[in-house]
């Protein structure tokens, strides 16, 4: 019972010890594994921010300089045909407009000019001279007018239409405004429009003054979906007209290039959720990543460091509790054998004392000449048994030394099976018989030679008799059989009793030496026979195994090898 408590409470300490930090490793790596992860998302996410930032400055900065390009345009620019006041011609000079042929700048959808009465003007060639365009260049100009004759202007929250920062006054005397107005009048010729007169309006001194607010930008309403607009107010003696330009989203992003994720280019109010964004300029609009790629991605990352790992953690945990295991088997196996080497101590004890007391009784009735003359023969026969009993004691004893150390050996020789088992048995008759036992050998007639060592056997033997004997006592039938048959290539050496025969329970531990079932603390024997009879069998190249053919006692047979 102590040293099962001992064992328990190593157990307990082992199992303590490994679980604690284990169990404590496995939260503290849990948890740097999952930092690890969303640390990767996080980085992830500044460098998509990081990216979408510095293409939205670099828009920024691009259409920074085409507004403060085309806020210097002069407003008589956007008419078709035109006058240039700063001309040197006297008298009516009428000039195509440098936006005739349409945007020079890519990012440039179109020009346009809308006037009081809300009629769109774009000054281009198309409408004017439709003969000297293509037809689907006339049919793209016709559907772009036509969405810009109902476009909606999105007025911002911080609307600057109305400032005066950057302001342009024209001072044009009276003649050369009307060379401006009939510009336009010879525009009106041409295509047949008509143009109503009005008065001017002049200052004190008949000079004609006209204001050109700077370009700020705007969202455009179309048909076909937002537009970002760079819009100016000109107050003109006849009217407030509205110029400016609108941007094409798509060839903002056909200018931005291919980028590792998709880009788009839209207004605040049309935010894709979840996508990364970054305000362009002053435009309350935005440019906005797709990247959802790039971020499953880096969660994948993530989630292959957890993975890893809860790998490394479940391969170094399998091998901490092997360990662990290996200890704790290496107790049990450490307390058993100290446990089997007491009863062995206690079984050599017993085994020693009691030939001993035989031979020192009867020596020293034979040394005294007690009892009858004629009864000294017995003393002497009794005498030598208790010899040969305390010799096979001690020949074990010293073959498991022979068997710890591995020096247990053998010399097989070709010989005659029967004759050598026939030998074996006849030696032990005697002191069989005396104990009750009766003894029956079959041998099959014409048997081959077969390899063997013929005093290995003849111990195997004695010990399988002896085990035959000791689980026999306590039976009326107590007849042993010793049966010897050929085979092509293995002899078998049967010896079986009447014996209670070995449960299945105890078949697994039957040949391990020390190993003795409870049931038998109360026969003779040091556990060892079974064991040391496998050892000489196996050193001969044979074996020696329980029978599992049903009989009403046990059965071992050897094996040995043909010669």
């Amino acid at each position: 019972m102590r040293s099962h408590r001992r064992t328990t409470l190593a157990a307990t300490l082992v199992g303590v010890a490994v679980l604690l930090p284990t169990a404590a490793w496995y939260v503290s790596g849990t948890r740097d594994a999952r930092r690890q992860a969303s640390a990767l998302e996080a980085a992830a996410t500044v460098a998509v921010r990081s990216d979408v930032e510095r293409e939205s400055a670099r828009l920024g900065a691009r259409l920074e300089v085409l507004r403060s390009q085309e806020s210097r345009r002069p407003f008589f620019h956007y008419q078709t045909l035109y006058h240039d006041p700063r001309g040197a011609a006297q008298g009516l000079s009428v000039t195509p407009s440098p936006l005739v042929s349409g945007a020079a700048d890519p990012l440039v959808l179109a020009h346009f000019q809308i006037d009081e009465n809300g009629l769109v003007n774009l000054p281009t060639v198309s409408e004017r001279f439709p003969e000297l365009s293509s037809e689907g260049d006339f049919a793209a100009f016709c559907a772009l007018l036509t969405e810009l004759q109902h476009a909606v202007v999105v007025a911002h929250d911080s609307d600057r239409s109305g400032a005066a920062d950057g302001e342009q006054v024209l001072t044009l005397t009276t003649s050369e405004w009307e060379q401006i107005i009939e510009a336009e009048s010879v525009y009106a010729s041409i295509t047949g429009k008509q143009q109503t007169s009005a008065p001017l309006p002049r200052d004190d001194v008949g000079r004609v003054v006209i204001r050109v607010r700077p370009l700020h930008w705007h969202t455009l309403v179309l048909g076909s979906g937002p537009a970002l607009a760079a819009l100016r107010e000109v107050h003109t003696p006849t009217g407030i007209l509205l110029q400016g330009f609108t941007i094409a989203p798509e060839a903002v992003v056909q200018w931005l290039g291919a980028g590792p994720y998709p880009l788009e280019f839209s207004p605040v109010s049309s935010l894709t959720s979840g996508a990364v964004t970054a305000l362009v300029a002053d435009t309350d609009w935005v440019l906005q990543a797709d990247a959802e790629e790039a971020l499953a991605a880096a969660a994948g990352q993530g989630l292959a460091v957890v993975a890893q790992f809860r790998r490394t953690f479940a391969l170094t945990a399998a091998a901490v509790f092997l360990a662990a295991a290996a200890v704790l088997l290496i107790l049990f196996q450490t307390e058993r054998l100290a446990r089997q080497r007491a009863r062995f101590a206690a079984a050599a004890a017993h085994e020693l004392k009691t030939p001993l007391s035989g031979l020192l009784l009867h020596s020293e009735m034979l040394a005294q000449h007690m009892g009858e003359p004629e009864h000294y023969a017995h003393y002497a026969r009794i005498v030598a048994a208790e010899a040969d009993r305390l010799g096979r004691v001690v020949t074990n004893m010293l073959d498991l030394a022979r068997l710890e150390r591995g020096a247990l050996v053998a010399e097989p020789r070709r010989g005659d099976l029967g004759a050598a088992v026939a030998r074996c048995v006849e030696r032990a008759r005697t002191r069989l018989e005396e104990a009750g036992v009766v003894l029956e050998v079959t041998i099959d007639p014409g048997l081959p030679e077969a390899l063997f060592d013929d005093d290995t056997l003849c111990q195997i033997l004695d010990n399988l008799l002896d085990n035959a004997e000791k689980h026999t006592r306590s039976e009326k039938d107590r007849r042993v059989t010793v049966r010897v048959e050929g085979g092509e290539s293995r002899h078998r050496v049967a010896v079986a009793d009447n014996g209670p025969g070995i449960p299945r329970h105890q078949r697994r531990a039957l040949f391990r030496p020390f190993d003795r079932p409870p049931e038998a603390d109360g026969k003779s024997g040091l556990g060892l026979g079974l064991a040391l009879a496998r050892s000489l069998a196996r050193a001969q190249d044979g074996d020696l195994e329980l029978s599992t053919e049903d009989h009403p006692g046990a059965t071992f047979v050897v094996t040995l090898p043909s010669a």
